[in-house]
């Protein structure tokens, strides 16, 4: 049965609402409706509470109010600013963490600088004893696997599969990865990492998954079907900005095992 539509659902904009809203687009936009609804309510304040709620229900819909935000946003706001509002929820729990996970991983002697290669790569026996837990992993239930990890049990974890895999306990989102093989590959390096890296058990949960998923970048096959990987980097137009994104893919199941963004 299909869902049942709005009279409004003709004014929406999915691609500048929802999870694609783009946030600074919508801050200027939301001054501009409140200094324009201001300046009409000091004339006439019901006429200016009419517009404002006007111009909030726009915004609502349709992401901005001024035609043509997105381009002006994207092309007058400068790129920093830009950058900061889409990592305002990636910032460090704890400032004694250090913020990159190649310096974690580099201070615990998981990683060590390459031979032939002004590079990092994987010591040798760390890289062993991750893929033998990837191996004792791979044909689990996940569901089974995250509740051993989270300490709870089975029937509060819930896993969303779209676009990403998503984890929550009791409703409360603990982890989302681009696919099962980054979902896999970051569990067994949990196990690996809580034995090499000192006061593990004190670092924040959130440090603690970006040290792992550090640790994908250093991925020699999938993790999910153990197939060949390739790296690619591409452009990608966001509504607000241009930012280069490095994947890697697995190239027998397509799953992808790291993208970050640049």
């Amino acid at each position: 049965m299909t869902g049942v539509s709005s009279p409004l659902d003709r004014f929406r904009q999915p691609e500048y609402t929802g999870e694609n809203r783009c946030i600074p687009c919508t801050t200027v936009n939301a001054a501009i409706a409140l200094v324009v609804s201001a300046a009409v309510a000091t004339l006439n304040p019901l006429v200016g509470t009419a517009v404002l709620v006007v111009c909030g229900l726009a915004i609502y819909l349709r992401g901005y109010l001024v035609p043509g935000t997105p381009t002006l946003t994207k092309r007058y706001v400068p790129d920093w600013l830009l950058a900061r509002f889409d990592k305002a929820d990636l910032e460090p729990d704890d400032v004694d963490v250090p913020e990159e996970p190649e310096a974690v991983l580099l201070e615990n002697a998981v990683v060590h600088p390459c031979v032939d290669v002004d590079d990092l790569c994987l010591e040798t026996e760390v890289r062993a004893e991750w893929r033998a837990r990837m191996d004792d992993l791979r044909e689990g239930d996940r569901a089974h696997q995250l509740a051993a990890f989270f300490d709870v049990k089975a029937e509060t974890v819930d896993l969303t599969v779209d676009d990403h895999v998503t984890a929550r306990v009791d409703g409360r989102r603990v982890g989302r990865w681009e696919s099962d093989a980054a979902m896999l590959a970051d569990l067994a390096a949990h196990h690996v990492l809580s034995a090499r890296v000192a006061a593990w058990e004190s670092i924040p949960p959130r440090r603690q998954g970006m040290v792992a998923a550090g640790m994908r970048a250093f991925a020699e096959s999938c993790p999910a079907c153990e197939g060949p990987i390739s790296i690619t980097e591409d452009t990608v137009d966001s509504c607000c900005r241009s930012y280069d994104v490095r994947a890697i893919t697995c190239e027998e199941c397509s799953a992808t095992v790291l993208e970050v963004t640049q």
